[in-house]
């Protein structure tokens, strides 16, 4: 006699699972970069980020670790606009520049680069810059900041320097200067909130700075 038939379990629904654990971390981090920003990073605290999130402080340390972790991935989040674990010159922004046909399109497309990144990064880098001097887990995470920007603008006078259309008298050290000026997330808070410019102003200072700079 065929013995009792047992019921099926449910199938395991690896995707759902993975969405849900994302938006999960979507809006820790979400919540951690608007209460960083609103609150510098002496105000913001594990457990409100936690609270505003909808899940436990225990959820949070689970993830990120400590509030250093968490302002990291918050920074890495603005910078990039989302948690994809794709680095910078990874994205397709950068192979725009990359497969530009020449150096005005290079520098366009890198003013709109620089600008999307900025406005996105500027509020909660400037609460890493302030925090930095005395919380040496916050210097680490502002001195990686300042290496990154350094590769990028190494990487993007590089980048220029193959391209037609670059004057003779430009050099890579020179046009290096040049981008760091234009990523420095200092440059975007004083051109917006110093000189009230948009961020779309902002975009067409700095291509007309690059023209001026870079292509005469």
């Amino acid at each position: 006699m065929a013995g009792p038939v047992k019921p099926l379990k449910r199938a395991y629904d690896a995707p759902r699972r993975a969405a849900a654990a994302a938006r999960t971390r979507e809006a820790i981090v979400t919540a951690a970069k608007d209460a960083f920003e609103a609150l510098g990073w002496s105000g913001a605290t594990m457990r409100g980020i936690a609270g505003h999130a909808g899940v436990s402080v225990k959820t949070v340390e689970a993830l990120y670790g400590t509030k250093a972790g968490l302002l990291k991935t918050a920074i890495d989040y603005a910078i990039a606009g989302d948690l994809r674990p794709i680095p910078i010159l990874g994205r397709q922004s950068v192979a725009a520049m990359s497969a530009a046909p020449d150096a005005p399109t290079m520098l366009d497309l890198h003013a709109h680069h620089a600008r999307s990144i900025s406005q996105r990064a500027a509020p909660i880098l400037w609460v890493a810059e302030q925090a930095a001097p005395a919380h040496p887990e916050v210097a680490k995470l502002w001195a990686q900041s300042t290496a990154n920007r350094r590769t990028g603008a190494q990487w993007a006078a590089a980048t220029l320097l193959s391209k037609p259309g670059v004057p003779p008298h430009i050099s890579q050290r020179y046009a290096e200067d040049v981008f760091w000026i234009a990523i420095d997330f200092g440059t975007y808070r004083s051109l917006t909130t110093g000189r009230g410019l948009s961020p779309a102003g902002f975009e067409t200072w700095i291509r007309n700075y690059y023209r001026n700079m870079l292509l005469h």
